[in-house]
């Protein structure tokens, strides 16, 4: 039976998963955690007396009082997730406004109880209903498999407009309520949420209310809770073989049962799909509503190279252009013909704007110290060009050229990325050395080698072994400076 309680239980469950993925509880609210903080500081001090410490029986005595520190540590700890828990019947989420990232976002307003029980919301919902969003991977390996076969079909790409905005909240709240899997608590939160919500946006009449907070964590669940009803909806049309849905953007393939089927039929199916969303009080993006006749096979989605003034239509889904490639002889006939994955243009501008930004920064900060600046500029290129892993709270992520676009099949796009990197390393201002060393790194390279590499979360100096006791002149050698992936990431980030 799972456990729904508000409890300092609870609370200490999500204390210790927030810390094993990163996330210094501790520190985020340190007006409430300033007790054990203080503990925290002393732990410190003693772990290092303890690695400087000769002597035995004075390491073991260090070691007794370290493990008393932790307990009291332990207890300070528990004493404020005691309080937390006392006061939660008398507590009300309120949201603030978050920052726009493609659409006004939300936040809970900063304090400890809005933290730990939004946690707990969110543990609720997922342990109960078991939703979860789809895997990117897992899509776009099924569709590219059944776009390779040339098998006769009819593909809708489309994506919900305003998808967090437009979804009706009566519905949803209904189904949560009239459910009775959730606890009291549990909804009474959710409703003060949307209470909040609507408050903010301006919404009155809870009946015809629409939206879910962009930005906050249970969103992804209870979006997901409402579509789950829709998508098996559409599982069912007549003649679709296959159906995906990442967040709002869709994927639908019909097979008609005859090859023959004229084209005003197949837009049948197009009308079906969309009534079946509008029917739910959403309504698709006209502008990425897209659908594609494919009875003679993959073929007929072309990119065609060797004719700059063709006029292609791929299928764009999940930040790819999915589309075959036709080369031809010089007597005019086909030479060959194979199925191509590029990047979208969406996905390749961001790239662009990264390098922009990185030479940006670079001009501006050569001046005050080149020899860093430059060091800086190459590790961010070394970092685009190139795979690395993402610490702390995403342990297990890996990222880079190939681990984030591991469904590109040829060099075009890597093509198009180095050729931009290679404008900007011409127009830096760079030395004949500084030039040398970016031009090394190389996004086709990095995608087929997988070159990976090794970095911090935050710059770190790394111990010279040229520092000697005795050696006046490297007396004040640091290290090597090592620049974090926080420090890299810093002038990408959305503002």
């Amino acid at each position: 039976m799972l456990d729904q309680s508000y409890s300092s239980k609870s609370f200490q469950e999500i204390f210790d998963k927030e810390n094993r993925k990163g996330i210094n509880v501790e520190k985020r609210f340190k007006a409430d955690f300033v007790d054990s903080l203080a503990k925290v500081g002393e732990l410190k001090n003693i772990r290092k007396q303890i690695q400087q410490e000769t002597d035995f029986d004075a390491k073991k005595l260090l070691y007794t009082e370290k493990k008393k520190l932790k307990k009291e540590r332990d207890v300070l700890v528990s004493g404020v997730l005691d309080t937390v828990a006392n006061e939660i019947n008398s507590h009300t989420i309120n949201l603030e406004l978050g920052g726009n990232y493609g659409g006004q976002s939300y936040v809970f307003e900063k304090n400890v109880h809005n933290f730990f029980i939004s946690k707990k919301i969110q543990d609720n919902i997922n342990k109960t209903y078991n939703v979860k969003q789809s895997s990117r991977y897992a899509i776009l390996s099924e569709l590219l498999n059944l776009l390779e076969d040339n098998f006769p079909k009819y593909v809708i790409r489309t994506d919900i407009k305003s998808f967090y905005e437009s979804i009706p909240q009566k519905k949803l709240l209904n189904k949560i309520d009239t459910d009775y899997l959730l606890s009291i608590k549990t909804k009474k939160f959710i409703h003060q949420i949307f209470a909040s919500y609507n408050s903010l946006t301006g919404q009155t009449n809870p009946e015809i209310a629409k939206g879910i907070p962009r930005g906050i964590g249970i969103s992804a669940y209870l979006s997901e809770l409402f579509m789950r009803s829709i998508d098996n909806k559409i599982r069912e049309l007549d003649d679709l073989v296959y159906y995906a849905r990442y967040v709002d953007d869709i994927v639908a393939i019909f097979i008609p049962k005859s090859k023959n089927i004229e084209p005003i039929q197949l837009v049948d199916f197009k009308v079906k799909l969309t009534n079946l969303i509008r029917n739910e009080g959403l309504v698709l993006n006209a502008k990425k509503t897209d659908d594609y006749n494919l009875l003679q096979g993959i073929f007929d989605l072309r990119f065609n190279d060797n004719n700059p003034n063709f006029v292609s239509k791929p299928i764009k889904y999940l930040g790819y252009e999915i589309g075959s490639l036709i080369t031809f002889k010089a007597n005019g006939n086909i030479k060959n013909k194979e199925l191509s994955v590029r990047l979208s243009k969406t996905k390749t501008d961001k790239y662009f704007q990264k390098i922009k930004l990185s030479f940006q920064h670079f001009k501006k900060k050569k001046k005050h110290n080149r020899k860093n600046a430059f060091k800086l500029l190459s590790a961010r290129i070394n970092y685009l060009t190139s795979n690395t892993k993402l610490r702390n709270n995403k342990d297990k992520v890996f990222v880079g050229i190939y681990y984030s676009n591991p469904f590109l099949n040829n060099e075009v796009s890597l093509e198009i990325l180095q050729k931009r990197l290679e404008w900007y390393i011409n127009r830096a201002g760079l030395t004949t050395n500084e030039k040398e060393i970016i031009l090394k790194y190389s996004f086709i390279e990095g995608f087929k080698k997988k070159k990976f590499r090794v970095l911090p979360l935050k710059n770190k100096k790394y111990k010279s072994y040229n520092r000697k006791r005795n050696d006046v002149s490297n007396q004040h050698n640091e290290g090597i400076l090592q620049f974090g992936i926080a420090e890299i990431n810093s002038i990408w980030k959305k503002r």
